[in-house]
């Protein structure tokens, strides 16, 4: 279920947005009978197999597998969270959205907004105006800026003096307490008022991944220090979670799944600007786990392009390992010494700077370079261990390269470990499985139905018991009497059984209902699948059959199969336990035989040499 918003508002929200509009104001739709068809936009095809129920609200796709609600595709094809495409679908119907705790969660930071919105139009005017721009306008211009690309990150100007934006936000009417809470002024010391954070400087507009302000990043014109200034954390504003220019480079990061992460706002603007459309930056901060894990929502590759200074070169090897941790495929490389993506980009144009990213070095192999660096100059064999300690986390850090199941990249790697530092593969082999047990391990999400050869014995049981439930629902507490989710073995299924559970009211025969609350968006195709499956299977009752009906058989056919499966599993234990007991008796008897054979007389028990000794 949502955390933030009730199921009030989400049908509200879902009934404001028929799902055949927002899906054909993305792409054509083709009336096919009572639903609607079209080509797949999640995967390539040539027979369309994509279809839209008006009457449902869903959508389907019957070659990959993905379906779900309005919700879930706008999830889906914009690469946002539930939350976020809740948000898009409640502006598009011009729904003020209240969360669950009765606050008005987006109007609680909605005057907040409003503030920063009109902050980027004040310094837009700012950086146009013929005189008080003219500084900053040169400024852009020896960086090598061009006006089309000023005007498409929206760069703005922060006038010197201590209250210009202060008497502007007066002028229109804009109340100081939203200006503080935006970030754009700061309280005086001594507490007599307030004053403008940003001065002289060159403005770039923070946003997140659906285009709206957050914050800002502020570059000042000379050697004033800081050099960066950002806005301080906000309601909106946090940098640990946001990247610079994504919204700007998601189509390119969508299209080629490639993503390029550099240092500094006019790195990502004069990339852009020469062509090179897939970078982002971090907000000053370095690389975090959240960082990660919004990239891999876009990318299945990252790039990261660091100084070739020692500061650069660690700060790579961190963020390689939050890469490898998320599963994600990643790759570094160094610019040469003094020189930043602006200035590869302006002098030496957009074939260089992508020469730089293509040779770019496997997240491994970097890692590895450091360590060789680290244990050639280490003068004693504790140095030398830490040095090789470091190379094994990092393997252990990535759950593809850290399981025991082939893997070229890392047997590659550990070759050239064993070679260089004259280790055995086994012994090497050894600390990584050590490295590996030390890893905290954490259950991932995902609803992908497993491969037939990776299903269990239960898996059809519990199939047909979720296809059940998700058709009636009300059946779910009689149905966790007997089997419980946590008996449930497939983890999909599990979390799907929760779901449903979680729902305190549960409508039969509604799955608008039943996707309402699940963000996930494979579990929400799983949820459609088997919607899908169950109606159909109930569609094939027979007129005269007056009984239960095959769904309500199906349940209990599924109920029974899982307990008899429980009873035969734990039959099975309670064998193993008493062949492992005779087997341990065997051996005792086995044991003290010997021993008399060798000793001419059985051993003594102690009770007996307590008895002699009395």
């Amino acid at each position: 279920m949502s955390g933030l918003y009730t199921d009030d508002i989400l049908d509200e929200v879902a009934r404001a947005n028929d799902i055949v509009e927002v899906i054909s104001s993305y792409f054509p739709l083709r009336r096919g009978g009572k639903d609607y068809k079209a080509l797949c936009p999640f995967h390539a095809e040539k027979t369309p197999s994509f279809t839209v129920s008006p009457a449902k609200q869903i959508f389907k796709c019957f070659g990959c597998g993905r379906g779900g609600s309005v919700f879930n595709f706008v999830m889906l094809k914009e690469n946002l969270t539930f939350p976020e495409a809740v948000r898009v679908l409640a502006e598009r119907a011009g729904i003020t959205l209240r969360r669950r705790d009765g606050s008005k969660g987006e109007g609680a930071g909605r005057g907040v907004r409003q503030a920063l919105e009109w902050a980027v139009r004040y310094f837009e005017s700012n950086l146009r105006h013929p005189t008080v721009g003219q500084e900053a306008r040169n400024y852009l211009e020896r960086r090598g800026f061009k006006k089309e690309t000023a005007e498409a990150f929206h760069l703005g100007f922060a006038p010197p003096g201590w209250d210009g934006l202060l008497k502007a936000a007066q002028g229109d009417n804009i109340p100081v307490g939203l200006l503080e809470s935006a970030g754009l002024v700061v309280q005086r010391d001594d507490g007599s008022g307030t004053y403008d954070r940003f001065r002289g400087r060159v403005m770039f507009p923070i946003t997140d991944a659906l285009n709206r302000p957050i914050g800002f990043g502020g570059r000042a014109l000379g050697d004033e220090t800081p050099k960066y200034l950002n806005s301080p954390e906000t309601a909106l504003f946090r940098k640990a979670e946001n990247l610079y220019g994504l919204p700007e480079a998601r189509p390119r990061i969508g299209e080629t799944r490639r993503a390029v992460v550099v240092e500094g706002y006019t790195d990502v603007a004069m990339a852009h600007q020469a062509g090179v459309t897939n970078v982002v930056a971090t907000l000053g901060t370095a690389l975090t786990s959240e960082h990660v894990r919004v990239l891999k929502r876009y990318a299945d590759e990252v790039v990261l392009v660091f100084d070739s200074d020692e500061a650069g070169r660690r700060a790579a090897d961190r963020g390689l390992e939050l890469f490898l941790a998320e599963d994600v495929r990643v790759s570094v490389t160094a610019l040469p010494e003094g020189k930043d993506p602006c200035d590869v980009c302006r002098d030496e144009g957009a074939e260089a700077f992508g020469r730089y990213l293509a040779a770019a070095k496997d997240a491994l192999d970097y890692k590895w370079e450091l360590v060789r660096e680290e244990f050639g100059a280490a003068t004693s064999p504790a140095a030398q261990r830490r040095a090789l300690e470091a190379m094994l986390a990092t393997l252990g850090q990535a759950p593809a390269l850290a399981s025991g199941e082939a893997n070229v990249r890392r047997d590659l790697i550990l070759a050239r470990v064993s070679q260089a530092l004259g280790i055995s593969a086994e012994a090497l082999w050894a600390e990584l499985a050590r490295a590996r047990r030390r890893r905290p391990t954490a259950e991932t999400g995902g609803a992908k139905t497993p491969p037939a050869a990776g299903r269990g014995r239960r898996w059809p049981a519990e199939r047909e018991l979720l296809t059940a439930l998700v058709c009636r629902p009300s059946r779910a507490d009689d149905a966790a009497a007997r089997v419980p989710p946590a008996q449930v073995e497939d983890t999909a299924f599990r979390r799907l059984y929760e779901t449903i559970l979680a729902r305190p009211a549960r409508r039969d025969r509604d799955v608008q209902a039943a996707l309402r609350g699940i963000e996930d968006a494979d579990l929400a195709s799983l949820a459609v699948e088997l919607y899908e499956r169950g109606e159909g299977i109930e569609a094939c009752r027979q007129e005269a059959d007056t009984g239960a009906g095959p769904l309500a058989q199906m349940l209990e056919k599924a109920l029974a199969a899982i307990e008899q499966l429980d009873r035969q599993e734990d039959l099975a234990t309670r064998e193993r336990a008493a062949r492992l007991a005779k087997q341990d008796s065997q051996a005792l008897k086995e044991f003290t035989e010997g021993r008399k054979a060798q000793q001419g007389v059985m051993p003594r028990t102690a009770t007996h040499r307590d008895k002699m000794g009395k």
